[in-house]
């Protein structure tokens, strides 16, 4: 590594700060962490949901074919009138 390169790559940053569309209402979903989180690491996570450290397979129907469908949810709507999760 030279001088002025950086231990962490810009690509774990962006993945943590990275956001998505609900599918449902096209507002802005976060990643949803799992586990214990040190404060440390949720300053750099700002914009992640964090369940805790329960793991529940959740049942959704999927908004663009209407099937159920059961899995751990990875991204959490932040519209407070909507609040899908999906995976």
């Amino acid at each position: 590594m030279t001088a002025d390169e950086t231990p962490h790559s810009p690509d774990r940053t962006t993945k943590r700060a990275a956001t998505r569309r609900c599918p449902v209402c096209g507002h802005e979903g976060w990643r949803i962490a799992y586990g214990m989180i040190m404060p440390s690491a949720r300053q750099e996570m700002s914009k992640t949901e964090f369940a805790g450290c329960v793991i529940v397979d959740e049942q959704r129907i999927y908004p663009a074919t209407g099937k159920v469908e059961w899995g751990t949810p990875e991204w959490a709507c932040q519209n407070p009138e909507c609040r899908h999760r999906w995976w």
